[in-house]
């Protein structure tokens, strides 16, 4: 994991977005999949593993997991996982399961659902709020496109 290691060198997660990157869990667990400062693209992302986005993405991401756009990661599409955390910027829905959370230097134009949610001061967002489970939010769409 190369990614974590001591140094800032480019192309790895600088200390500041240390806190966001997914944590190992010792157990064996896959990488997760990472996105590089440098690197951009275009398409839809999908699994069931962590996804790190450092770089710029156009399209969607629905993982089983937790995403992450960290400081220098830009992400036009929308977002789906159990934890979202938002460091970089972000045009589109975000949807979390769990838990989304925006840090400081987050700026997000787009709707925001998840049944906790956490905006640090300094953070920018444009949009929407809605904590609801995820049957819940469902429901409440559902209703509010029938009328």
């Amino acid at each position: 994991m190369a990614i974590f290691s001591k140094t800032d060198a480019p192309g790895q997660v600088s200390a500041s977005d240390r806190s966001t990157a997914p944590p190992s869990t010792g157990s064996g667990a896959a990488a997760p999949t990472v996105i590089g400062p440098g690197a951009r693209f275009v398409g839809e992302v999908s699994g069931d593993e962590d996804v790190v986005i450092q770089g710029r993405l156009e399209g969607n991401v629905t993982v089983s997991r937790r995403v992450t756009v960290a400081s220098s990661g830009e992400v036009q599409g929308d977002l789906h996982g159990r934890a979202v955390v938002v460091g970089g910027r972000v045009v589109g829905e975000i949807r979390a399961d769990e838990r989304a959370e925006l840090l400081a230097s987050a700026a997000v134009q787009g709707n925001v659902h998840a049944p906790k949610i956490v905006i640090a001061e300094g953070a920018q967002l444009q949009g929407t709020v809605a904590m609801a489970t995820p049957a819940e939010g469902a429901g409440k769409t559902n209703r509010a496109e029938e009328n």
